[in-house]
């Protein structure tokens, strides 16, 4: 009776059906560009330099230094390699110095990586904006950011002195030769292979940082887990992202829950669209449901009437809406929306919002609209099961 009822009235039904279904389809598409939207810049953020998972000595990221280093880096990256979601991981070293180029003098950061891993792991070979990337064997050669270039006024193939603590107590100094320059205004980060890094601060093979890739960001936190059991106890401390950044993991936090006021607003205009829908059949149907109350028919059962009909019809605009929302997703995770002006991050472009389809994306607007017009529906409900037989067969 439910299932006919809602053909009666068939274009009533339709624009109540195509009001769940757009509101499905904005739902979800606005849940799509906004998880992939905060994907790419998650990417971004984490591809260009800190990576999904971090590995370091115990307390190191809380006091940095350039004695918390750990040996066998190549032995703990061969064993993270094993797991299934890890994709790549890179070695680092970090040690303060005194630059010096020219009459030029500043403060750099001294990064030491694995070209070839660091390559794999990162976007920094996708930043190199003149020169040549860094060779994979140890060389005298260094990478700078174009910002930190126009600090020393340096360029390709100038030389840079350097000067810093050593691990041993003494001074360590050496000359070296810009090979690159990385595109973004760093103003501190200079670049070596991890072996110079290791001579320069007479480290011996020690590495205050492995970085690791995984096939997700979403992921970073189980597998992080797995790679603290799969070390077990080597003093070491394995940290996904959301620790690592956690200022801009918050931000984001903050913007997404910003956004359930947008969806809030297109989901309160549905329920008012469905509410009356549902008071205009009621006030129609009055004395039919007064002949039903009147051959016997219990309040439950009128209740649970009005209920049906509203659950077919959203069922029927969900899978509708659902088409749709699969087909929008899709088109805007391959093209995008086009910024009108590029925005720089970290020295990458971030051109255009893109979609992503995921399990949330698809399956809570469904539920969120379903359970929304069962909601709406339950006072019109409430007011039909409780009707007055005598006056409802009054009614005009």
């Amino acid at each position: 009776m439910a299932f006919r009822n809602i053909f009666r009235h068939k274009r009533r039904s339709l624009f109540t059906g195509l009001l769940m279904a757009g509101a499905y389809v904005l739902f979800s598409v606005s849940l799509g560009v906004t998880e992939g939207s905060y994907s790419q810049m998650i990417e971004i953020y984490t591809r260009t330099h800190t990576g999904h998972i971090q590995v370091h000595k115990k307390g190191y990221l809380d006091k940095p230094s350039i004695y918390d280093s750990f040996k066998d880096y190549m032995q703990t990256g061969e064993k993270i390699g094993k797991i299934d979601e890890v994709v790549s991981w890179a070695p680092r070293l970090y040690s303060p110095a005194l630059a010096f180029a020219g009459n030029k003098t500043t403060g750099v950061r001294v990064i030491g990586i694995d070209p070839e891993k660091e390559s794999h792991t990162t976007f920094i070979k996708d930043k190199l904006k003149e020169g040549s990337f860094l060779p994979d064997r140890p060389s005298g050669e260094i990478m700078i950011g174009e910002g930190l270039a126009k600090i020393m006024h340096a360029g390709i193939l100038d030389t840079i002195a350097l000067i810093g603590q050593a691990t041993d107590g003494s001074i360590a100094n050496d000359l070296f030769t810009v090979a690159g320059i990385l595109e973004g205004d760093d103003r501190s980060s200079c670049y070596m292979h991890i072996n110079s890094a290791q001579g320069f601060i007479s480290m011996g093979d020690g590495a205050h940082e492995i970085a690791i890739i995984l096939k997700h960001h979403s992921h970073a936190k189980p597998v992080a887990a797995d790679i603290d059991k799969t070390l077990g106890s080597e003093g070491l401390d394995v940290v996904p992202w959301q620790e690592i950044e956690k200022q801009f993991y918050r931000a984001m936090q903050m913007d997404k829950q910003g956004n359930w006021i947008t969806q809030s607003i297109i989901m309160l205009i549905v329920a008012i669209g469905i509410l009356n829908t549902v008071l205009m059949t009621l006030l129609e149907r009055t004395r039919e449901f007064g002949i039903l109350r009147s051959v016997g028919t219990r309040p439950y059962q009128i209740f649970a009437l009005i209920l049906l009909e509203t659950g077919f019809l959203s069922v029927f605009s969900i899978l509708f809406g659902g088409i749709l929302s699969l087909f929008f997703n899709y088109l805007l995770s391959i093209y995008g929306i086009n910024l009108p002006t590029p925005i720089e991050l970290e020295g990458l472009r971030f051109e255009s919002y893109v979609s992503e389809i995921t399990m949330e994306t698809i399956f809570l607007p469904a539920v969120v609209t379903f359970f929304v017009a069962l909601a709406v529906s339950t006072v019109p409900a409430l007011r039909a099961a409780r009707i007055i037989p005598v006056n409802a067969l009054r009614a005009e």
